[in-house]
């Protein structure tokens, strides 16, 4: 016969512990009634503890840490859910109605993302891409150009201003398939008209392309995704004579990619490491310079999509084992911007190639 219980509200005496809130048992009354679940960390508080509002219910931690209270109408916004202006948050119906009406946009702003792929694709990965163009000025009418170009069949692409730029802006995409950056995405014609407005991005000391991978796509449980980032992390570090250094810090080499992992979640170089780890949804590349070249920009995805099939792929004892060269003859050979870009920096094999001046 199981030992007595005292429900820690009411005190009644109960026999089971099935119902249990901030480590006190309840009975089954008193734990309907007295306390909720919260909808972010899916654990049970007192509702005296209750930190949400009408729409969503949220502990405390889960308020402070992932929650914020729209400027304008103060209904409570998932921190991924939130457009920004300046340092003020909205919801996306407030932000509409007030600052919509921009081509450039504030740093911070981040809308709702927009997944697009090819038809008939399936088991895909998305990447986003931030590209930082220079030299041509933060003109809204040059911006106005841009978005139009990139925006003409579908809602691809918005314009951020970045402080970091001398007079130039930030070109994002939403998330996109790798195949539908090269088949749909109309890069070319938005790099030739950047060209032509002035701008430059890798003849530049300012410029870099950021890419952002969804964590979703690199495994089905976070256990499985934390395994795959950490043997991306441990594929740049193993091959560090093949990254740009000035772009982004690294990490610090080790045998075992999951300690490489933990050194990067609790570096103070936070998202201005190689591979930045401190967003909730995506993993982002911070390596590559910024480019105007559409050959190496697409080259560039390849790469990575690449590197993170192998990632998914292999063992961290595989990974160990594997050489540059391994690596490289892996590719895919429809990869044909990146076999090209490798070729002709003689990072594939050692053939003579003409290589295009890049801006």
């Amino acid at each position: 016969m199981s030992e007595l219980i005292t429900c820690s509200l009411c005190g009644c005496e109960i026999r089971e512990e099935n119902y249990e809130a901030e480590d006190e048992y309840l009975c089954e009354s008193c734990y309907d009634d007295e306390t909720f679940r919260c909808e972010c960390c899916g654990q049970r508080f007192f509702l005296s503890h209750q930190f949400g509002d009408d729409n969503v219910d949220l502990c405390e931690h889960c308020y402070n840490e992932h929650y914020y209270s729209c400027t304008r109408c103060e209904r409570l916004v998932y921190s991924e859910d939130v457009y920004w202006e300046g340092e003020d948050p909205y919801c996306h119906d407030c932000y509409e109605e007030d600052y919509d009406d921009t081509y450039i946009h504030s740093y911070c702003y981040k809308p709702e993302p927009r997944f697009c792929k090819c038809r008939n694709e399936k088991k895909i990965r998305y990447y986003g891409v931030e590209l930082e163009i220079d030299k041509g000025g933060c003109e809204e009418e040059y911006a106005e150009e841009l978005y139009y170009i990139a925006n003409e069949c579908d809602d691809v692409l918005y314009i951020k201003s970045d402080g970091s730029l001398d007079s130039g802006m930030e070109l994002v995409s939403h998330p996109c398939s790798l195949k539908y950056h090269r088949q749909k995405f109309p890069w070319e014609e938005i790099m030739h008209k950047a060209i032509r407005l002035g701008y430059r991005s890798h003849n530049t000391s300012t410029c870099g392309l950021h890419v952002h991978i969804g964590r979703k796509q690199l495994g089905e449980y976070i256990e499985e995704q934390e395994d795959v980032i950490s043997r991306i992390l441990f594929f740049f570090e193993s091959h560090s004579e093949y990254s740009i250094d000035r772009w982004a810090a690294r990490q610090g080499y080790s045998d075992r990619p999951k300690d490489i992992l933990e050194k990067a979640k609790t570096s103070s170089k936070g998202r201005y490491s190689c591979v930045n780890v401190t967003n909730y949804s995506t993993v982002e590349i911070r390596m590559f310079r910024g480019t105007l070249k559409y050959n190496t920009f697409i080259a560039t995805l390849e790469l990575v999509d690449s590197i993170c099939e192998n990632a998914v792929k292999l063992t961290d004892e595989e990974m160990h084992k594997q050489s540059w060269n391994d690596f490289v003859m892996s590719l895919d050979p429809d990869y044909e911007e990146l076999v090209q870009y490798l070729k002709e920096r003689r990072l594939y094999v050692n053939e003579p190639i003409i290589i295009e001046e890049e801006v």
